[in-house]
């Protein structure tokens, strides 16, 4: 099998050239892909910093 001791490298080998394309397809698949709404991920983030419990200055003690 390609001069390859054991299945087991073979596999190896084989699987990281199946994970390295599914990587490079999913890349260009998402690559100019718009980020979902910036708006609503400010105001969830602005929220949990106002009720944030180890700041000390909001949420519940």
């Amino acid at each position: 099998m390609l001069g390859f001791g054991d299945m087991g490298v073979f596999l190896g080998y084989a699987l990281t050239l199946v994970a390295m394309v599914l990587c490079v397809c999913y890349g260009i698949r998402n690559w100019n892909r718009p980020r979902e709404d910036i708006t609503s991920e400010i105001m969830e983030e602005a929220t949990w910093e106002a009720n944030d419990p180890e700041l000390g200055e909001g949420g519940d003690k």
